[in-house]
């Protein structure tokens, strides 16, 4: 036997649908948080801003790029108000700056100056920074400064 569909029925599933793409899209929505982050008055060329939750603090982990010092962390990480540890990360350039040289044992000189060459020429490690911080609403105009420990050369 052949069904037709009444219009009733198709409006029904056209309102149904209508209804629910209105709903997920209008569902919850988190906080938005964007600014600049900087080392030493410097802005952080790469890295990442990551936000963890303290406990009992009702929240997701949030995470986000910093390229060239700015960052956006958007509402869609559906973060929510309480105290984080902010956590910013240092993308070192993995870029070697010159080649190896690969020497056969037996010239220590030679050897030791190519090592001593390709630990001058090796990218920086990755650096890390770690603060307390609370989020009590959305906010584009952050300011993260962060300072280089510096340590005195040791007296022999």
């Amino acid at each position: 036997m052949l069904r037709t569909t009444s219009v009733p029925d198709c409006l029904r599933a056209v309102l149904f649908l209508s209804a629910l793409s209105t709903f997920v899209a209008c569902g919850p929505s988190g906080i938005s948080l964007s600014g600049t982050a900087t080392i030493d008055g410097s802005p952080i060329e790469k890295g990442k801003i990551s936000l963890v939750p303290k406990a009992n603090v009702d929240s997701p982990t949030a995470m986000a790029p910093i390229i060239d010092g700015q960052f956006t962390i958007p509402p869609e990480s559906q973060l929510r108000e309480g105290s984080f540890d902010l956590r910013v990360s240092v993308t070192a350039d993995r870029t070697p700056k010159a080649q190896l040289t690969f020497l056969k044992g037996g010239n220590k000189a030679a050897v030791g100056t190519a090592i001593n060459q390709a630990l001058k020429d090796a990218p920086p490690s990755e650096e890390s920074f770690t603060s307390e911080f609370e989020v009590s609403g959305s906010d584009d105009e952050i300011q993260l400064e962060f300072k280089r420990e510096t340590v005195p050369p040791k007296r022999r």
